[in-house]
């Protein structure tokens, strides 16, 4: 404890001789007239001492302590509560054992540290939970939530009890790396592969035309199932369309199965890939897998809107009209006049906007139309006023030049799945004439085909779709695609490779607007088992003008044929239902909505399946574990010997406790006690004058 003034502390003995020279001169006669030296002597002591105290506060004496904190290093102990935990032989001992092995751990980490518990699936929770229920795992939310809460705090060390397994988010070794500290880890699971047949994944196109076949393609792994064969059916409506049988002919056996479908229903239809039953597989949940496929109406019309007349006209006509899902009409900008815009679903623009800025007052009516548009990029083509249009497609640095560009398959496409042997048939087509520049496109643009320019392999897009507020757009940045119907029947025989690629473009571009007055739909076709069923609706009146006036009612029916009823919650102008969590199943709904006299309903249907994610992968990743402990510091230990840890924890020289010295400073005018102390000496003085008669 240390003392500072606010003046120099020289002055505290002219305070004691003032003090002294007060008393003095009050009581030098003996007003009092006693004969007790005592009282004399104590009067004489309280006017001091008060007179003093009152001097001494008056030059703002500070009192400064010294308080020293100690704070305990934090531990976090992430426990794993995946239901992949489970999807081996040793699940047993992880539903008894193991929690009393991490009940011993604790209490022992506890006694010298600040231990903070979490469990984590998709998320991750306070609290020890092991009851291995949680359906996704996220490792790297867990090092992004821990970053987050304990970044400025004395973070000893991290814990990890997983299995390594991760459905969710990224790879947690880079994330890992944040916290700067030890993450030791405690190896779940089994790392021998365990025997399984499963569908790993399914590609396929989200929206088709009715009319139209549809390709898909199935993955299919399975492990330590040889010499077994596999039955795979595909289910439309409780109908088998599609089935095979496929051997199975090694211990870690994957096959993709490309498979062909015929689209004749209009509206969201339900597909079910199912595979049969191999004995003792760890897991059966992951067996079938559910998709569900858009089916939109046709036939849609196309108008191709050129400059000039060129060979690729003919080409492209030909190629759309023999999907017959579409008509075509051909027409030169110079001879389409007071034409009806509405009429068309889709508009090619072939070379346009032109060098006299051609077609641009047509483009720019279309746009405000938010029309489907389809731009096919040529020697004629205008790109400065191109880029004027819209952020969709800018081309710096063209100065009238042009390259030859083939076509490089951008494997990271979303559009829509292409044969391999179509992509490598299409790699081998004539080059389109391209213009050279520096390409800028939107960032939610989908590269369909890069440039490949001789042999350089760019980043340039050839075919690329973009899908915004604005409308549906796609571009071919080059002219000559008759050249490519030409070497593909030179090939082939047929046209089918090109104007199956035309095709698949107008179909992801060329979506008709949702034109009804009473729209529902449900949040999405298909949910998981852990998802809250949300619906949204909108009602609108003859001007198009949404309205919630009446109310809005749901049916649900499950596959017995339950129903469950609802009413929308109105918003500030449409309408909400969350349902809550439903049961695994197939469901259909209808929406109703009285207009008048007149009942307007909307039908559909969607899926509640299981989720599959943690049984996709049953091998434990311990590999994974391990490289993260040995890059922070610290190392991979097993549940039998978590004893060894709480040592490692003790030796550790990163994990100690932080000493914090606390400086306090009081004004000594501040403190009560010296009030009561002061009162009192004045106080006992006055008593004592009072009783010799003095006051």
């Amino acid at each position: 404890m240390n003392f500072d003034s606010e003046f120099s502390l020289w002055y505290f003995p002219l305070c004691i001789i003032i003090a002294a020279c007060c008393s003095w001169l009050l009581y030098r006669n003996n007003p009092l007239k006693s004969d007790n030296t005592y009282v004399i002597a104590s009067v004489y002591v309280f006017r001091f001492f008060s007179v003093l105290m009152l001097l001494v506060l008056l030059l703002g004496i500070l009192i400064k302590s010294y308080n020293r904190k100690i704070e305990k290093p934090i531990l976090v102990l992430a426990i794993d509560n995946s239901e992949s935990i489970l999807a081996n032989q040793f699940s047993v001992y992880y539903q008894s054992k193991y929690p009393q092995k991490l009940e011993e751990l604790i209490s022992k980490l506890k006694i010298n540290h600040d231990l903070k518990i979490y469990s984590f699936g998709k998320h991750l929770k306070e609290g020890k939970f092991t009851d291995f229920s949680e359906k996704q795992t996220d490792i790297s939310g867990v090092f992004n939530e821990l970053e987050n809460r304990y970044s400025n705090l004395n973070l000893g060390a991290v814990i990890l009890a997983s299995d390594g397994i991760y459905n969710q988010n990224n790879n947690p070794f880079y994330e890992s790396k944040k916290l700067n500290v030890p993450v030791f880890t405690i190896a779940l699971g089994d790392s021998n592969q365990q025997r399984d047949a499963l569908v790993k994944n399914i590609r396929h196109n989200q929206i088709v035309f009715a009319g139209n076949s549809f390709e898909s393609q199935i993955d299919l792994s399975a492990f330590d199932c040889q010499n077994e064969n596999l039955n795979l059916t595909i289910e439309h409506n409780g109908t088998v369309v599609f089935s095979k049988s496929i051997s199975i002919n090694a211990a870690s056996f994957f096959n993709t199965i490309p498979i062909t479908l015929l689209s004749n229903i209009e509206g969201t239809q339900h597909y079910k890939v199912k595979i049969n039953r191999l004995e003792n597989e760890i897991s059966y949940a992951n067996n079938s897998f559910d998709f569900f496929v858009d089916v939109i109406k046709a036939k849609q019309k196309v108008l191709l809107l050129a400059q000039v007349p060129h060979p690729d006209l003919s080409a492209l006509k030909n190629g759309i009209e023999n999907n017959q899902n579409y008509s075509c009409n051909i027409k030169l900008i110079n001879e389409f006049k007071n034409e009806d815009l509405n009429l068309f679903d889709v508009v090619i623009l072939h070379q346009l906007p032109g060098w006299k800025s051609e077609g641009m007052n047509i483009i720019q009516q279309l746009k405000n139309k938010k029309k489907s548009l389809l731009y096919v990029l040529g020697t004629q083509t205008n790109l400065n006023q191109l880029s004027q249009l819209g952020p969709s497609l800018n081309i710096t640095g063209n100065r009238g030049s042009y390259n030859e560009a083939s076509a490089l398959f951008n494997q990271n496409t979303t559009s829509f799945n292409l044969d391999e042997n179509n992509v490598i048939q299409i790699s081998k087509f004539p080059p389109l004439i391209s213009p050279y520049g520096n390409y800028i496109i939107n960032a939610d643009a989908d590269i369909i085909f890069k440039q490949q320019i001789g042999y350089i392999a760019t980043n340039y897009p050839l075919i690329f779709v973009s899908k915004n507020n604005s409308g549906n757009v796609g571009f071919i940045c080059g002219e000559g695609f008759w050249k490519w119907r030409l070497a593909d029947f030179e090939k082939n025989k047929t046209h089918q490779i090109s104007d199956d690629l035309l095709s698949k473009v107008l179909q992801t571009i060329a979506l008709r607007e949702d034109k009804s007055l009473f729209r529902v739909n449900p949040e999405k076709r298909k949910f998981n088992e852990n998802e809250i069923i949300g619906f949204d609706a909108e009602l609108y009146n003859e001007s198009f003008e949404l309205q919630n006036n009446t109310d809005v009612f749901l049916q649900i029916t499950n596959s017995s044929g339950k129903n469950f009823n609802f009413t929308f919650s109105k918003t500030e102008k449409s309408y909400h239902l969350n349902v809550g969590i439903l049961p695994i199943g197939n469901y259909s709904y209808k929406a109703s909505v009285s207009r008048g006299n007149k009942l307007d309903e909307r039908k559909g249907v969607f899926s509640i399946v299981a989720l599959q994610d943690e049984f996709l992968e049953t091998k434990a990743n311990h590999q994974l574990l391990n490289s993260i402990a040995k890059e922070s510091g610290a190392e991979m230990f097993f549940p039998e010997n978590m004893n060894e840890l709480v040592e490692k924890i003790k030796l550790n020289e990163k994990i100690k406790p932080i000493i914090y010295k606390q400086t306090e400073v009081k004004d000594l005018l501040n403190l009560k006690w010296l009030f009561f102390v002061l009162l009192t000496f004045l106080s006992v003085e006055w008593f004592i004058r009072k009783w010799q008669g003095f006051i």
